[in-house]
Formats: structure tokens, sequence, C-alpha cells
């Protein structure tokens, strides 16, 4: 075979078996290439090469079972989109699911499925502004790009999960290895949503929860999920004793209902409030998968 045929030459998808063109496949781990109707299934934010036919199979089947959760629920869901009207990317929020997904208006790429991301993978947010430099002396920097950075927990970088992180329950990506850059404005035109889109960040993760409302006399939300969260754990352990003495067969289907409300005002304390979308999304994953591994 020469050079160019090598190079040039039609070779077979590991996946699906189709003739691909150099120009419409990916070569993956153990020198196989996977073509572009099969890259098209996978996450806009894996690199597809840096995966073996094993992983990029496990991946794309992953995305199926996404599609289908985001076909289910999320476009049936109260949602909230930042920037309103998105022409470049933007991030829509589903609360009441505790998932969020990125729109994505301006890279070209035709993906086959959407991708949700869990509220409690988010290891890390924040605004980003990047500027063109002057052409000439003496005249100002324009608007390159804004939006916000976006990392997952156990997969960005090399932020891992410590048993500590583990503990305050969040959890990690599957995939997804680097930092996720959504672009909200490319120019000055318009409303800049950025600083909106992180408020709703910061509502979800209960930054400024430990903070007083102007005029405001009483507990602020932190103190109160502090109090619920030791009122709750007072009572879980005398329900302990109880079980211990009498035996579960003690426990009435109410009391096994009081205590798993007590169990989850012990997670909201622990978590900051983020327990209770990590408890949205799993029953939104369990709505659609049952019983079945994730």
């Amino acid at each position: 075979m020469g050079i160019f045929q090598k190079i040039f030459g039609k070779e077979q998808c590991t996946l699906c078996g189709a003739e691909c063109g150099a120009l419409h496949r990916t070569k993956i781990k153990g020198g196989e290439y996977v073509c572009s109707d099969c890259v098209k299934k996978c996450s806009a934010y894996v690199r597809v090469s840096e995966m073996d036919r094993a992983e990029v199979d496990g991946h794309i089947e992953y995305m199926r079972r996404q599609e289908q959760l985001y076909q289910t629920l999320f476009v049936n869901a109260r949602l909230e989109t930042f920037p309103t009207g998105v022409t470049k990317q933007g991030i829509t929020f589903a609360d009441e699911l505790g998932m969020f997904t990125i729109l994505d208006r301006m890279s070209g790429k035709n993906k086959v499925y959407h991708e949700m991301f869990r509220y409690d993978q988010v290891a890390g947010y924040e605004r980003y502004e990047e500027m063109n430099q002057p052409t000439e002396p003496g005249q100002p920097e324009t608007l390159k790009e804004r939006g916000i950075k976006l990392r997952l927990y156990g997969a960005a970088d090399h932020i891992e999960m410590d048993e500590a992180t583990s503990r305050r329950g969040f959890r990690s990506h599957p995939y997804v290895r680097r930092e996720i850059k959504v672009v909200f404005q490319t120019s000055d035109n318009g409303t800049d949503y950025t600083d909106n889109a992180i408020a709703h960040f910061n509502a979800i993760f209960g930054v400024h929860d430990d903070e007083h409302a102007l005029f405001s006399f009483g507990m602020n939300k932190k103190e109160k999920r502090d109090l619920m969260g030791a009122i709750a754990f007072a009572k879980t352990a005398g329900a302990a004793i109880k079980v211990a003495k009498d035996g579960e067969a003690s426990l009435t289907d109410e009391k096994k209902a009081e205590l798993e409300q007590q169990m989850n005002a012990m997670q909201d304390a622990q978590t900051g409030g983020l327990a209770e979308y990590t408890r949205r999304a799993d029953a939104a994953e369990d709505k659609v998968f049952g019983g079945m591994d994730q």
C-alpha cells in the first residue's frame, strides 16, 4: 500500500462497519477508526481520539440514554435559559430535575444526541472574558468573547473526587475530561446574561445562603437548614435507639417516611442544599431507566 493510499484511502469504521475516507473518520486508540456519523453520536466535550473502541462504544450508549432522558423529561420540565434568545451558546437549567444542558448555535457540530449535566457534577464555574487587541495604536480593545467556564468533578483537568468531596454529595462525570467553555457573546451588542447564569449557579450551590436579606432579622437560609439538620439528627438518633431495642419491624410506614425526611434534612445541611438537587436528578434517572445500571 502506497503512502497516499495509506493516508487517504478508505478505512472501515470499527463500530458500524461503514467505509470512511480521510475527511470523515477519527483514529482512536489501538489504531482503529470511527466514522463521522458515529462521532456525531458522542458528546461535543470529549475527544474521541483519546478513547479505545470499548470506551467509544460505551460512551455512545451513555449518550443514547442521555437523549432518552432529554426527550422523556427535560423537554417537558420548567426551564430557564441564559442568554434568552441564544445566538451563540447558552445554558438551560431544569431545577426540578437537578440538571442542565448546553445549547450550541455557533460550533456547527451536528450532534445526534442531547447531553444533560447534573448539578452535583459541577466542580466550579466562573465568568470569563477575552478581548481582541487593537490593530492600531490608540484604538480600544474590542470584545472577542465572554461567557462561563465550567469544570466537572472527577473529570475536568485534575479535579478528582476525594473523601470529603464525596461526603458533600458531588458526583463524578464519567466521560468529560476538560474545562467546558460556554460562549454567551462575541460582541457587545445585546444584553450580557453571564452574571444571570452565574447567579443561578450561586443559588443552586447556596453561595449566599449565609447572608441576611436587607431588613431581615430572622435566620438566613443556611442557619435554617443547619437547624433543621440538627433537629433531624436528634430524631434519627432516637429512631436508631428504638430500632436497636425493638427491631426494624417496629417502624411503621409512617415512621419510615418520617425517617427518610429526617435523613434528607441532614443531607441538605451537610451539602449546603445540594442534596435536594441530587435527589431530583436521581429520581429523574430512576423514572426513565428504572433499576437498570446508569
